[in-house]
C-alpha cells in the first residue's frame, strides 16, 4: 500500500480543487480561486493534510501550466482593451514601487563606514 500513496494524495487534490472550484463558481468567483484555496487548506500552511513529496513537486510544475491556462480562458479580451490604460498604470506600479523599495531598503540596511 505505501507504494501507491500518491495515488489517495492525488485522489485528495482532485476532489477538493474540484468541489472548492464548484462551491466559488456558485459564488460567481472564478474556479481557479477554488482551485488555489484548495492548496491553501491541503498543504503546511492550512489543515497539513498533504506533505511535499516528490510526486506532488512534480505534479505542481504541471499545475502552475494549467492554472495560467484557465485563468487565461476566463480572461475576457475586451474588457482587457477597455482597462488598458489603467491595468497598465497599476501593472507599472505593482513592479516599479516594489523594485525601488527593495533597492531603498538594502542601500539603506548596509553598513556604511
Amino acid at each position: 500500500m505505501n507504494g501507491y500513496s500518491y495515488l489517495l494524495d492525488l485522489a485528495i487534490i482532485l476532489l477538493c480543487t474540484k468541489f472548492l472550484g464548484l462551491l466559488t463558481k456558485r459564488v460567481q468567483m472564478p474556479q481557479v480561486v477554488g482551485a488555489l484555496l484548495a492548496g491553501l487548506l491541503l498543504g503546511p500552511a492550512g489543515l497539513g493534510i498533504l506533505s511535499e513529496t516528490s510526486f506532488i513537486h512534480e505534479v505542481a510544475e504541471i499545475g502552475v501550466i494549467v492554472l495560467m491556462f484557465c485563468a487565461g480562458m476566463e480572461t475576457d479580451i475586451k474588457e482587457l482593451k477597455a482597462s488598458g490604460k489603467a491595468s497598465f498604470v497599476i501593472a507599472l506600479l505593482g513592479v516599479l514601487v516594489p523594485l525601488a523599495g527593495g533597492y531603498f531598503c538594502a542601500f539603506f540596511s548596509t553598513d556604511r563606514k
